[in-house]
């Protein structure tokens, strides 16, 4: 009988431990770090690499296609010795359905990704700087909504919180659900001073609502809220190619902070503006227009104080009213923050005008409440070239002539309203400017 219970004894013991093998969870096994550079492929060894990261070290994601994927890169690098997640080759990692990547910490770099078939049915941001972030940078990364369904649920694929991060070399392709692309998000007692630089933005599709008007809130850009306007972005969104950025038909960029810059970037065939939104000191500079023969195609929206446009080239655009090559609004006596403030102090200097439907117009409203005409505009150096006679170089519309100062512009061809100003006699010598178009075209998106 003691034999037998012995036997049994060992049996079970056996069976036990075949039992443990059988049904347990393997452990993971930390990926091995040579050289500072680490392989990951899913979100456990990432993370299990993590552990053992330090400044400097390069993480790579092994090529493949991953679906329903969040990553989540946590750690410290510095400004000498950044860590960076990279795509084993750039374009080589491929993240569909509801994927993310979220940088959280300081000195971060995401670099070489691809997010495609898009699951729009739920709502998911695709790359965030985390809140108490800084010098974070994502480069050379698509994300591509070439067929995903067009869906009503708001999502906005690019979050940045903190401050001094940069997106630079992107593709941002047919985004198809609510929601603006790109947003920079204000915090108290924050300067976010973020870089967004020769990224490629097109987003032709437009949602409407039942009564046919384009919806609210499918910018490509956001720079702040309404209840944050009146505090400094210090953002410079510079080399930039916009192109059909029709989402919203009034605004491709919404500005709504103050102090930032817009410079060097290139719109083509948007059907909506560069709006300064809300919002005082921002400087619209270097930038080009471009209409290419479609309609409703504008350029620059001015509200608020003290903004300057100048040295930016408006090319056979389009659009009229809110959409002309320059719109300097009516403001609201009694303007909330989320209202229309007065246009003061504004300087639009040395900008080119060719062949726009509608050159300048001054003192634009579209609500009833708009009782505010502009006040100390002052235009300088501008020429304004019209070819048709149906274009208006220049409307003015029932504004005080003392608020608004003329100097040392040049005006051909198209028809004046509301304003008397001396027309040149000759059609002045323009450049072709193609070649720099496509310089920016060429430099703007992932490189690879």
């Amino acid at each position: 009988m003691r034999y037998i219970n012995v036997f049994k004894a060992v049996l079970a013991t056996l069976l036990m431990a075949g039992c443990q093998t059988a049904f347990s969870i393997p452990p993971v096994v930390t990926p091995v770090k040579v050289d500072g550079k680490v392989t990951v492929s899913d979100e456990a060894s990432l993370k299990a690499a993590l552990k053992d990261i330090v400044p400097g070290d390069v993480i790579i994601w092994k090529n493949g296609t991953y679906e329903n994927v969040a990553l989540k890169l946590i750690a410290e690098g510095s400004e000498q010795a950044p860590i960076t997640l990279k795509a084993e080759t750039p374009g080589g990692v491929v993240f569909t359905g509801v994927s993310s990547l979220q940088l959280r910490g300081n000195y971060l770099v995401a670099e070489g990704f691809a997010f495609k078939k898009l699951d729009t049915s739920v709502k998911n941001q695709i790359l965030t700087a985390y809140k108490g972030s800084s010098h974070c940078r994502f480069s050379d990364i698509l994300i591509d909504g070439t067929g995903s369904k067009a869906s009503d649920i708001d999502t906005k694929w690019v979050n940045l919180y903190g401050q001094e991060h940069e997106v630079s070399h992107c593709s941002f392709i047919d985004k198809r659900n609510m929601g603006c692309l790109l947003v920079v998000w204000m915090e108290d007692g924050i300067v976010p001073r973020h870089i967004i630089r020769d990224n490629y933005f097109s987003r032709p599709y437009t949602h409407y609502d039942d009564a046919g008007k384009a919806r609210n809130g499918q910018e490509a850009i956001r720079i702040g809220t309404s209840d944050f306007s009146l505090n400094p972005g210090d953002c410079l969104v510079e080399g930039n190619h916009f192109y059909r950025c029709n989402g919203e038909r009034a605004e491709i960029i919404s500005n709504k902070s103050c102090r930032n810059v817009y410079e060097g970037n290139l719109f083509e065939e948007g059907e909506g503006s560069l709006t300064l939104r809300h919002g005082n000191d921002c400087i619209v500079r270097g930038n080009y227009f471009y209409g290419g023969g479609k309609t409703e195609v504008g350029g620059v929206r001015i509200i608020g104080e003290r903004h300057r446009v100048e040295d930016n080239v408006f090319l056979e655009l389009t659009g009229s009213g809110y959409k002309s090559a320059l719109c300097v609004v009516r403001g609201e006596s009694k303007a909330a923050l989320n209202g229309y403030w007065t246009v003061k102090g504004a300087v639009v200097k040395d900008n080119l005008f060719l062949d726009c439907r509608n050159g300048i117009t001054v003192n634009y409203s579209g609500r009833d409440s708009q009782d505010t005409p502009p006040e100390s505009v002052h235009f300088l150096g501008n020429t304004l070239v019209s070819s048709k006679s149906y274009m208006i170089a220049v409307q003015v519309i029932d504004t005080p002539q003392g608020n608004l100062t003329w100097e040392d512009n040049l005006i051909y061809g198209g028809t004046l309203k509301g304003v008397t100003l001396d027309k040149a006699a000759e059609k002045p010598q323009t450049k072709d400017y193609s070649q720099t178009l496509a310089a920016i075209r060429e430099k703007a998106g992932k490189r690879w």
